[in-house]
């Protein structure tokens, strides 16, 4: 028997050609997404608004809802005030989260780690494999080994803006979940000031935009500081980390810059590179934090051994232990600080770090906004408008200002 006439190789060859078929037809349905994808990521107005907007929305809901959980709905406070739309907003998602706690629960998952902390872990990790997985040819398995590969060797270069973003992220979790919104975002409205100072320690005067540029970043502090005037109850440990998380943001947004002007890597591969060290800190810190408290218990057990009494109390106190959020919800979380860093690094590498500051304290306007209308708070006095004014005006007055030349040299 001929093996052309053979049946087997017949069939054989039917199937390899329709799936090169249908490998074809799959590459050309997604080369025109792709290359609609690869325009819109290089235009800095679209990444710009899209990080803003998502930001100010998603992000602000989904973080200040996994800080705050409790384990059961509470009564939103985006019932008692807010615009119609945000009410509906709010409404939504709050109703995904009761279909979810009236299905049947074995129990709560819980967890010795804070919320901070579990966030932080979340957002790195979820960041991570999303930016592994989406990509253009997402239906190439075979290219997701060397991404990853490509992304560890990346990430050598990025060690230093690694560690501002680990910190940035990491303290702003605290502050966000010890003095809340208005207070956090307020303590950050110097980002642009710090990142000025900045430029000039590192590129000299010649770096920066000229005196009426730079004189546009005083309104937009100082507007962002009487919005969020009547602020939550001061608390220092909280205070600090915000503190701590604006300089650390300002530092990332030159640093990174200076990065990727020099290795080339900008947008999408520079934050999954950070995005892989960042975990990697975040895991040794856990790691050595359980250590150490293992370490402690142990300490406390030998010097207490022969004394029954104070055995029999330490043995009736019990251990912190945090619910952890629902998978809905930290599911949203992560999805949102994905896009909102993704459209961060990409914008980054757009423009140049004075004008992604002064984007970003606008972006930090507009969380305090949103935060107030979406969980609550005390209506905007004439003081909170007139911050709300003089922030937005300040940051037409850079507009104006940076397009009449008044920008300064390129840094990247």
């Amino acid at each position: 028997m001929s093996l052309a006439g053979s049946p087997s190789l017949s069939s054989m060859a039917s199937m390899a050609s329709t799936s090169s078929s249908a490998a074809a037809s799959t590459v050309a349905a997604v080369t025109p997404l792709a290359s609609w994808a690869s325009s819109v990521a290089t235009n800095k107005h679209w990444v710009g608004s899209a990080w803003i907007l998502s930001s100010a929305i998603l992000t602000t809901y989904s973080t200040t809802k996994f800080l705050k959980y409790q384990g059961k709905e509470e009564p939103s406070s985006t019932e008692q005030g807010g615009s119609k739309t945000l009410r509906q907003f709010g409404s939504i998602l709050n109703s995904t989260q009761k279909q979810h706690e009236e299905k049947p629960q074995k129990s709560l998952r819980k967890t010795k780690l804070s919320r901070a902390t579990l966030l932080t872990l979340y957002r790195f990790s979820g960041s991570l494999l999303l930016g592994l997985f989406l990509h253009s040819h997402f239906y190439q398995i075979s290219r997701l080994l060397p991404r990853f590969l490509k992304t560890v060797q990346v990430a050598q270069k990025f060690l230093l803006p690694s560690i501002f973003l680990f910190i940035a992220n990491y303290s702003n979790s605290i502050a966000l979940d010890r003095i809340g919104i208005s207070l956090t975002y307020t303590s950050k409205c110097g980002i642009p000031l710090i990142t000025v100072l900045f430029t000039l320690l590192l590129d000299g005067i010649a770096a920066l935009p000229s005196n009426a540029t730079l004189f546009s970043l005083l309104p937009i502090a100082i507007g962002i500081g009487a919005a969020s005037w009547n602020s939550p109850t001061f608390e220092m440990f909280g205070f600090l980390a915000a503190l701590t998380s604006t300089m650390s943001q300002a530092a990332l947004n030159v640093v990174s810059k200076r990065v990727m002007r020099r290795t080339g890597v900008k947008g999408v591969e520079a934050q999954r590179a950070m995005v892989f060290v960042a975990l990697g800190i975040g895991l040794i810190m856990t790691a050595a934090n359980g250590v150490a408290g293992k370490l402690r218990e142990l300490q406390e057990y030998g010097s207490n051994i022969g004394n029954v009494a104070t055995m029999e109390e330490e043995a009736q106190v019990t251990q912190p232990v945090v619910s952890s959020p629902p998978l809905w919800l930290t599911c949203i979380a992560v999805l949102a600080y994905h896009m909102e860093y993704v459209l961060s690094f990409s914008f980054v590498g757009l423009v140049e770090p004075i004008t992604y500051g002064t984007c970003d304290a606008l972006r930090r306007l507009l969380i305090i906004v949103m935060g107030r209308q979406l969980f609550g708070g005390d209506k905007f006095s004439k003081t909170n408008m007139g911050g709300i004014f003089m922030a937005l005006l300040g940051a037409l007055m850079y507009s104006i200002t940076s397009a009449k030349g008044g920008g300064g040299p390129k840094l990247g």
